[in-house]
């Protein structure tokens, strides 16, 4: 659903039935948030919006490493089945 769809009347609707907000109130919440419904929706529950953290040069090549070798894992899985019954045999 997108926002520029719906009326004014229709986002009150959808707002008073996901919150315990009168119309006048839900009206002046999306005054308030330049007419999106889903934002008066999550500031009633307190959700709030997400910041992107700074990351440091060094936090983010190590983001990219462990990426890098989780991907590369889980192409050699699924290349490579693991077999259980192998396994066990080792093992015991």
């Amino acid at each position: 659903m997108e926002n520029l769809s719906l009326s004014i009347g229709q986002k009150v609707d959808i707002i008073m039935r996901q919150t315990t907000y009168t119309n006048d109130e839900c009206l002046e919440y999306l005054t308030q948030l330049n007419g999106d419904h889903i934002n008066v929706i999550k500031q009633f529950l307190g959700i709030k919006p997400k910041q992107s953290a700074i990351k440091s040069v060094n936090q983010e090549i190590y983001k990219q490493i462990r990426y890098k070798l989780d991907s590369s894992m889980k192409e050699y899985n699924n290349k490579n089945p693991t077999n259980m019954a192998d396994v066990v045999d080792k093992l015991g």
